[in-house]
């Protein structure tokens, strides 16, 4: 692991705001190898959403962009949380996204994705709006959909205790796959048994804050917290939750302290 990679394993510990300044620093650097500094920049940027500096995600976002952008390195391949702090900015802090992401676009090299990226964007906001393309939206509070071809759905009527860990995975999927709150809501009200994957405890945390459910919601956010796994060794912390409009309103001030000060990922499974 080089240094970013070092510090970002030991945030997830949960020291996410003692090593947010070290992140920072590495993030800003001028000079050296350019791999740990996106890969500061990027975990710095998720501390960032928690902590409600959107307007410095942003900042940071598009200054490591114009500097490091026309070097054509890995930066150039990548997406998120770059992407959703341009977006989170317009939202959160009142920067427009569209310039922004128009100008970063304009510092990295044709047919890199990061511009194929941000152009799309830019053109794609103002029909869409913010919230649909930041990570993990749902469609809270929408019309359920037919099971008609969705994967499990023959498991969805089968007693749920008669059925294997992975049929268990599969109705839950089912029912988010469906948007069939009202049936996952009585799913665990019957069972107590939350479901495993850590996007359908988002859905169903989406869904509880649309009915002012928040003590439900919060439960939901709190068991999504043990399910979520990095996918890149920068990948730091998630963020859909303080992202997500409807997700924040459940995002209670127990979820935020949970979130930044409780070891999460491999370093809390390492710490059992």
């Amino acid at each position: 692991m080089n240094k970013s990679e070092k510090i970002i394993s030991d945030a997830r510990k949960g020291n996410f705001l003692a090593d947010l300044p070290d992140l920072l620093e590495i993030a800003t650097r001028k000079g050296g190898a350019r791999g740990p500094v996106w890969e500061a920049a990027a975990a710095a940027v998720q501390i960032l959403f928690w902590t409600g500096e959107f307007a410095q995600a942003a900042d940071l976002t598009q200054d490591l962009i114009e500097r490091d952008g026309p070097l054509g390195g890995e930066l150039c391949d990548q997406s998120t949380p770059f992407r959703p702090a341009l977006l989170a900015g317009q939202l959160y802090a009142d920067e427009p996204a569209a310039p922004r992401l128009a100008a970063c676009a304009e510092r990295i090299p044709d047919g890199r994705y990061m511009r194929r990226d941000f152009e799309w964007l830019s053109q794609e906001l103002p029909r869409q709006g913010v919230e649909p393309l930041l990570p993990c939206h749902s469609d809270w509070g929408g019309a359920v959909r037919p099971l008609d071809g969705v994967i499990g759905a023959g498991l969805v009527d089968r007693n749920y205790h008669e059925l294997d860990r992975k049929q268990r995975r599969l109705v839950w999927e089912a029912l988010s796959e469906t948007n069939d709150f009202t049936r996952a809501h009585q799913l665990l009200t019957d069972t107590g048994e939350e479901p495993e994957q850590y996007s359908i405890c988002l859905w169903m945390a989406g869904w509880y804050a649309t009915r002012g459910e928040v003590e439900h919601g919060e439960q939901m956010l709190l068991a999504a917290h043990s399910r979520w796994w990095p996918f890149a060794k920068w990948d730091a912390i998630p963020d859909a939750p303080v992202l997500q409009p409807t997700l924040r309103l459940v995002v209670t001030d127990k979820v935020r302290d949970h979130y930044l000060t409780r070891p999460i990922g491999p370093e809390a499974q390492a710490a059992e």
